[in-house]
Formats: C-alpha cells, sequence, structure tokens
C-alpha cells in the first residue's frame, strides 16, 4: 500500500502511516459490504477482519476502535494506535443515578488473545459493581471493588482451558465512585489520575511493576530503572497464570474540589505520565472531546502501544 500523503511504501494492514503519520484510507464501503476486493464473499472475512482467501485485510474490527458516551461529563475512548496489529485494550462504564463504575483493561500482549482476558475483566467487574450499587449493597465499598476484581479473576481462571500456553492476561483498574468517594482498585500498570481545577493533582495509583519495585527497594533512581530492559514489566497482573501476582491494591479518595477523574491505560501515559503534563493536555467542552484528544495526542506521539482514556468530571457544589 502507498501513502496518499506522503507516497511512502507501506504494509496493507496499517492504519497510520509510518513516515508522515497522517491516517490512511479505510477500506472502501462496497468492499466491506461485499467482502474482500479479491472476490472473496463477506462470510469469508473473519472476526478481525481478515480475508480467508487473500489474506489481506478486508475491513477493520469494530474493536479497533471504541467510543463509549454516557453523559456530557462521563465518556471513554480505546484506540488500536498505530503500531499494533489489534486493540487489546477493552473499558467499561456504567451509571447508577449519581454514582459511576469505571473499568480499564490493558491486554498483556506477551500473552495469547490478551484481548480475551481484557474483555472478560472489564465487563464483569463492571458488572457485579454496577449490580452492587443499584442493591445499595456497596456499605463497604473497598472490600466491594476488591471481590469484584477477584471474582472476575478466579472466573477468567476457570474459563481458560488446562494447560493453555501463554493465557490470556491483563491489568485493571476499577473505580467506584459514590457522590463524592471513590473506590480505586487495580492490578498492574492501567492508572487512575485526579486532576482538580484548583491545581492539585494526583497519580491516585501505584504500579505494579519491576521499575517501582527496585526503586522502592532502593536498588536504583527511578532514571537508571527506566533504562532498564525490564523498564516496561508488570509484576502483577490478572489471568490463568498469574497466581499470587493478581491480588489487588485497593484505596479510598474523597475529593474536596471539582475536577476530573482519568482512568487510563500505559499506551496514554507513556507519552504523558505527569498529572500536570495530562493536566494540560484535557482540552474540550465535554468529556467525549476530552477523552477523543487524549487519544489523537498519544497517537500524534507514535501511538506505540493500544491508548484507553476514560473521563469523568466530578463537580462539588459550591465548586463548579
Amino acid at each position: 500500500m502507498e501513502c496518499p500523503f506522503c507516497t511512502a511504501s507501506l504494509p496493507d494492514d496499517d492504519l497510520f502511516c509510518e513516515a508522515c503519520g497522517k491516517p490512511l484510507h479505510m477500506p472502501t464501503a462496497s468492499a466491506d459490504q461485499h467482502g474482500c476486493t479479491c472476490g472473496a464473499t463477506p462470510g469469508e472475512i473473519d472476526e478481525d477482519g481478515y480475508c480467508g482467501r487473500c489474506g489481506k485485510l478486508a475491513r477493520r474490527p469494530a474493536s479497533d476502535h471504541i467510543e463509549a458516551i454516557l453523559s456530557a461529563a462521563f465518556a471513554g475512548v480505546s484506540d488500536r494506535g498505530q503500531k499494533h496489529q489489534r486493540n487489546e485494550d477493552r473499558f467499561a462504564i456504567r451509571q447508577v443515578l449519581n454514582d459511576s463504575v469505571i473499568v480499564v483493561c490493558d491486554g498483556v500482549s506477551s500473552s495469547t488473545q490478551s484481548e480475551l482476558a481484557s474483555s472478560a475483566i472489564a465487563e464483569n467487574v463492571a458488572a457485579a459493581l454496577e449490580a452492587a450499587l443499584r442493591r445499595h449493597s456497596a456499605s463497604s465499598p473497598e472490600r466491594t471493588v476488591r471481590t469484584a476484581i477477584e471474582k472476575a479473576q478466579a472466573e477468567l481462571a476457570a474459563a481458560t482451558v488446562e494447560g493453555t500456553k501463554d493465557t490470556p492476561s491483563t491489568t485493571v483498574v476499577a473505580v467506584m465512585v459514590k457522590e463524592t468517594d471513590a473506590s480505586v482498585g487495580w492490578v498492574g500498570d492501567s492508572r487512575a489520575y485526579w486532576i482538580g481545577d484548583d491545581g492539585e493533582s494526583h497519580q491516585l495509583t501505584l504500579d505494579h511493576s519491576w521499575v517501582n519495585e527496585v526503586v522502592l527497594a532502593g536498588e536504583m533512581t527511578r532514571e537508571q530503572a527506566m533504562h532498564a530492559p525490564q523498564a516496561h514489566g508488570i509484576t502483577r497482573w490478572l489471568g490463568a497464570d498469574s497466581g499470587e501476582n493478581a491480588e489487588p491494591d485497593v484505596i479510598h479518595v474523597t475529593f474536596t474540589g471539582s475536577g476530573y477523574l482519568l482512568v487510563c491505560s500505559d499506551g496514554l501515559w507513556n507519552y504523558a505520565e505527569q498529572p500536570d503534563e495530562l493536566r494540560g493536555l484535557l482540552r474540550g467542552n465535554d468529556a467525549i472531546e476530552i477523552a477523543r484528544g487524549l487519544v489523537e495526542f498519544a497517537n500524534e506521539q507514535g501511538g506505540l502501544d493500544n491508548i484507553t482514556a476514560v473521563v469523568l468530571r466530578i463537580v462539588i457544589p459550591g465548586n463548579q
């Protein structure tokens, strides 16, 4: 395939030009409706969009770019990025009256079909937290979040065929917001941030990563650790092979002012790690505009990984 903008020669399945970074033309509507341009029928196109006859990409799967909008204050976007063959990130958002649920999962790319793990965990954890809110049974929100993650992990492990090599694995961040309080649970290196209107911003989660382990142990400085080959390795994850490494951390947060809760995968924060950096990227009139802008920013930086950003606007009365 040739880029229509700079004429660079590219693989057929690239979404963005590696030379100029501009988006490439998607397959035409007629090709999508009638199968592949090689003459294959729609029934010969697999669920990932590849033609069973010629092997080329006939259409992009819907999971390559996912958007969900619950209100002007609550929305999320997930995108394949520019380099990965498929999107292994998933997210789920729920609204129960004035309460909210956010779950973001980043499928571990070194495992097989990690999108199966991220999809299952995102939906199962979100469903459990939504049900607890509807039953008014979340009297201990931190325990509710922990239980939802642990149960989803057990179900994922039970559904994995015994003996499977590199079993589907994923990270998770789950947030349950009740009025001015939030319970945040996580496993891995996907993150939650608070970006306050008053300028007070924090990373709420602490990555379960090799970098953090060696830095906290005093074995290396963060700068030294970030240049090591293991820099992006995670030390906890969800999956049939995680064992004791699936234990979630859970914290309680009280919002004292208005601002934005941002939950994202490392496909975003790898390009803007500090809360103040992210603050400068929150542009738009509503949550979906902000989330789209964050994903666009990550793609403009190279889009080396899948990218997910969920934005929830928190308004404290008297602090609009």
